[in-house]
């Protein structure tokens, strides 16, 4: 159980200022401005930012009027972490999220869009190159067998031409999937911006709001 500690009272030209180490002021807020953010693969223009701040209650008039103070952390959520993090609790350890501040540390530099072709690729090559050894091995195996040399030519043929399939031709299919891949991305942001441009205008949410719909940030490639 932890400990009590009693509010601290403080009287004013006004009326009083209640003050306590657990009085917080919790505020979520729609930023616009490119980012990246952490758990996403894409540049942001449009996000949930959540700020926790310290607080002091002060009584005037009859009235609670409470007041954010020193800025405790920030952090931002792209929209689908957002919506993630207020419907689904009790989930596994959280949403993922960027940190922007934190106290005594101050505002937390930024980072770059991960590379994801890179990444697989990467994975890609060092997987092809495991099993490519183990190819190798096995025909070095069957090299060392007692075996007439026909007899090794008979065994060691389809392994020679899985290590040829591997070698020259899945790697031209891996890179056409990647191609295919980002076109087909491409594709999907100009259907998501017909759509959603397309309910703005059916329901005149775009002229209430006085402004356009995010757009997904466009491929730099």
């Amino acid at each position: 159980m932890r400990p009590v500690q009693e509010i601290e009272v403080e009287k004013t030209d006004r009326g009083i200022r209640m003050t306590h180490p657990a009085f917080g002021q919790l505020g979520a807020f729609r930023t616009s401005g490119r980012r990246t953010l952490y758990g996403s693969d894409f540049e942001h223009n449009a996000y949930i930012t959540i700020r926790l701040s310290a607080s002091e209650l002060n009584r005037d008039l009859s009235r609670d009027w409470p007041y954010a103070k020193k800025q405790l952390f920030e952090i931002s959520l792209s929209e689908a972490q957002w919506a993630t993090f207020v419907s689904a609790l009790n989930v596994g350890e959280g949403v993922q999220c960027t940190i922007d501040y934190r106290e005594g540390h101050g505002y937390v530099p930024s980072f770059p869009i991960p590379d994801r072709t890179a990444q697989y690729s990467a994975e890609f090559a060092g997987k092809l190159d495991i099993a490519l050894h183990k190819l190798r091995t096995l025909i070095n195996t069957i090299e060392d067998m007692p075996l007439p040399k026909a007899k090794k030519d008979t065994l060691k043929g389809p392994v020679n031409s899985v290590i040829t399939e591997l070698k020259h031709n899945l790697p031209y299919v891996a890179r056409s999937f990647d191609e295919h891949v980002e076109e087909t991305v491409e594709k999907m942001k100009s259907e998501v911006h017909g759509y959603i441009q397309g309910v703005l205008t059916r329901t005149g949410l775009e002229a209430l709001q006085g402004q356009s719909p995010v757009l997904l940030e466009e491929s730099k490639e």
